[in-house]
This record gives C-alpha cells, sequence and structure tokens, in this order.
C-alpha cells in the first residue's frame, strides 16, 4: 500500500513538475509535442478531452469581395472600361454570392441573408435606383467584355411555351467572393476562357490579364 502511495505521488511530481514548465515555456510559445503533453495531462487530470483552439474574432465570417487590384487597373491603364462601367461593378458588390461569384438578390431587412433567387436585371435597376434599360444594357456590354457571364436554364410548357431563367455570374478574375483557390468549378468552366487574348475596341493588340485564378 505505502509503495502504492509513493508511486502515485512520483507520478504526480512528474506531472506537476511538467506542468510547470509547460506555463512558462507558454509565456514564448509551445511547440506540438509541448501541446499535445500539455493536453494529456489535462486529461489524466480532469478524464475529459481538449484540443487547443483559437478563440474566434468578432471579424470572422464578415462578409467580403475582392477586387484582384492587378487585373483592375490593367483594365483601367488599358481603358478596358469606362468609368460607367467600374462604377457599376462596384454596385454589384453586396449582391455577389460567396464561392458562385453568381448575382442573387438581397432580403431588404438584412443584407447578411442567403437569397436562393438569382438577380436579374429588372431586381438590380430597382435597388440600384436605375432605369432597367440601362442596367441591362450595362449588364450586356459587360457581358461581351467577358466581366459577367449568363447561364440559361429552360422549361417548355404544355402548351408549348418555352420558359426561360437567366442566372449572372461575376468574373473572379476581376472581383472574387471567395478564397483564390476554392472558386465554385462550374464558375470557373463559365470564365475558362474569358478575358483571355482579348482587344480593345479600336485596337488589333492582344491582351492578358497579369493573374488568373484558373
Amino acid at each position: 500500500m505505502k509503495k502504492a502511495l509513493n508511486e502515485a505521488e512520483k507520478k504526480a511530481r512528474v506531472r506537476d513538475s511538467k506542468l510547470e514548465e509547460l506555463i512558462n515555456q507558454a509565456e514564448v510559445g509551445l511547440s506540438a509535442d509541448q501541446q499535445k503533453t500539455l493536453l494529456e495531462i489535462l486529461h489524466k487530470t480532469t478524464g475529459d478531452n481538449y484540443f487547443i483552439g483559437k478563440r474566434k474574432k468578432k471579424t470572422d465570417g464578415v462578409r467580403f469581395v475582392q477586387i484582384l487590384m492587378e487585373n483592375y487597373n490593367y483594365l483601367s491603364q488599358i481603358k478596358y472600361l469606362s468609368n460607367a462601367q467600374k462604377a457599376f461593378l462596384l454596385d454589384l458588390v453586396p449582391y455577389v454570392e460567396f464561392k458562385t461569384n453568381i448575382l442573387i438578390e438581397r432580403p431588404e431587412e438584412d443584407l447578411e441573408e442567403v437569397s436562393e433567387n438569382s438577380a436579374s436585371p429588372s431586381y438590380l435597376a430597382k435597388k440600384l435606383e436605375r432605369d432597367r434599360s440601362t442596367v441591362s444594357l450595362m449588364m450586356n456590354d459587360l457581358m461581351k467584355k467577358g466581366i459577367l457571364a449568363v447561364a440559361e436554364s429552360g422549361m417548355t410548357t404544355e402548351d408549348g411555351r418555352v420558359c426561360t431563367s437567366r442566372t449572372w455570374f461575376v468574373n473572379p478574375n476581376i472581383m472574387c467572393c471567395s478564397a483564390r483557390d476554392d472558386v465554385d468549378k462550374a464558375t470557373q468552366r463559365i470564365f475558362k476562357r474569358s478575358l483571355k487574348n482579348f482587344k480593345v475596341e479600336g485596337s488589333s493588340k492582344k491582351h492578358q490579364l497579369p493573374i488568373y485564378l484558373f
């Protein structure tokens, strides 16, 4: 019995010594092995399983859209986009969906809430307080330049009427709402050939963007 108590006390002293060493080391940072030892001590002491994690910051989860400045500046330098087109692109920022870069509707009461509905030119015209025909013309011009793209899906009613729905995308090589390595595969396919060997109106010179994400 006495031998068992002595052994237990010896293990406790070793554990306390390791713990004190880890506490002192924590001031300058723990190695991976030291972190593992600390977790083992906590488990043996309490019986619970622990892990080392990072406390969530207030800025975690904040929505943002990245503008690829090198590409944007290059298009500005070669005068590929008009001032009106550049301003319109910035107006689209709140409606770019995470990862897919689809233009979507945003509920008026909460811009953080995600809608399943893609944003149409009529919807954007209403939200931006612009004429519908002006917005539609702007979007079609940007589509011709490879900045926007549209995918169409359709169905035929029983009486033979063809109904179509259009989904608008923003080129992630200009404005991206995801990690650069996590752009949706379908979006990548849509813009795979966009803005490559493109020309500025009135010039025969071919251009390439400084950076391509895919």
